[in-house]
């Protein structure tokens, strides 16, 4: 968070959530993504095995108004714009398309009959050899082939290796790998490692649908790890668990993750339906907000009564980095991001009502990038002075800025 105002603002959408709930909103409540940062769209392997662009991270999903995505969506262009070093004209064009292309996007969506408006998705071999220019073409052509690379297969390749017995288990790598068997009986409440982890398995498993849980019946657990993952998951519990069926080729592996309150959830009040178990709550909000999701998603709890969800890893997994694009290609990519933001509001909210409330597509992208500068301007602001804090001692930090 310190490496500059972009990198701050991703890791505080909880400090924006307190910023958005004392502005006035339209009331026309969706499920949010929660934080419709830039960095929280990329790629996945659908079911039926194609590669997906949509957003990926879904921890503080919850109901809420639209425009909170939309202005967060904003914002993250101006600083991301910001950190490429564009210019104050340049970065206001970037955030004013992005947004008016969400406007746009919500207008043909709330044209549509249903059912086509449900199963909406960009035609993403068209999108990379047809609608993207420049730096975006060409880095996606590049994400989307190391993508197609990160598969169970290769995630075994890198993190496993074979016993004595012929027997599947994680590299001991600690801090990053610690395998459950090697763990100290306290850090497990001094339960056996693999009934521990049976009775979660058991209640992830009631939370798939039938078929999925006839094609996990063709696999067995062959070892369990905690794992340390990205910055935005430090100091949340995050394990994975690899599973082998009866051919070579036959494993799976499954990351669980810590599942914590939404940011929102404080600022959102007489909303109906919102799960007491917070990994239903992600997982659930993911279904509705992807047009395909993963199959392996699910929650369970752990027997301390921490919240978890279950998902594949590193499924096809990939992501852009903004700093490979130029002004051009960031243009683009807010576009894209921006139209698969509309569509995930249309399939959770009232469309026709949003398209009503925006009304003018130019004036909406107008007052949200507005909205934006003043969001930005406090993103700045806050990373100055967590630069300040560092260099008074007040933080630790292992960098130096």
């Amino acid at each position: 968070m310190a490496e500059n105002a972009f990198a701050f603002f991703r890791g505080a959408a909880v400090v924006m959530a307190a910023d958005l709930a004392r502005k006035p909103h339209s009331g026309l409540m969706v499920q949010l993504c929660g934080d419709a940062h830039l960095l929280n769209f990329g790629f996945y392997g659908s079911p039926e095995r194609q590669l997906l662009f949509d957003i990926n991270d879904f921890d503080e999903t919850h109901p809420g108004p639209f425009e909170w995505d939309v202005i967060r969506l904003a914002t993250s262009l101006l600083l991301a714009g910001q950190s490429l070093g564009l210019s104050d004209k340049q970065q206001e064009k970037v955030c004013r398309r992005g947004v008016q292309a969400y406007a746009e996007a919500i207008a043909d969506l709330a044209a549509m009959p249903v059912l086509k408006m449900w199963v909406s998705r960009l035609p993403l071999q068209d999108l990379i050899n047809e609608r993207a220019k420049g730096s975006l073409r060409s880095h996606l052509k590049q994400v989307t082939a190391m993508a197609l690379q990160r598969n169970s297969r290769q995630a075994v390749r890198k993190l496993c290796e074979v016993d004595n017995n012929g027997t599947l288990l994680f590299r001991h790598q600690p801090p990053l790998i610690w395998r459950y068997s090697l763990l100290p009986s306290e850090n497990l409440s001094g339960m056996d490692w693999r009934h521990r982890i049976d009775l979660m398995y058991a209640e992830y498993l009631d939370s798939l649908r039938p078929d999925m849980r006839r094609l996990l019946s063709e696999f067995r657990m062959s070892d369990a790890a905690f794992k340390a993952v990205g910055v935005g998951s430090v100091g949340t519990r995050c394990a994975i668990g690899v599973f082998v069926g009866e051919q070579p080729d036959d494993v799976l592996v499954i990351q669980s993750k810590q599942a914590e309150p939404s940011v929102l959830a404080p600022y959102i009040h007489g909303v109906d339906q919102v799960p007491a178990h917070q990994g239903q709550r992600v997982v659930e909000g993911q279904r509705l907000m992807q047009t395909a999701s993963d199959a392996f998603l699910g929650w369970t709890t752990t027997p301390e009564g921490t919240h978890l969800y279950w998902r594949h890893f590193r499924d096809w997994k990939g992501s852009v980095d903004v700093n490979e694009l130029d002004v051009d290609g960031l243009k683009d990519y807010g576009k894209l991001c921006a139209w698969t933001l509309a569509k995930a509001h249309a399939r959770s909210g009232d469309r026709k009502k949003i398209h009503a409330v925006i009304h003018d597509a130019k004036l909406f992208a107008r007052t949200i990038y507005e909205q934006a500068i003043e969001h930005a301007d406090l993103a700045v602001q806050d990373h100055k002075a967590l630069l300040q804090a560092i260099a008074d001692g007040r933080l630790e930090t292992s960098a130096v800025y």
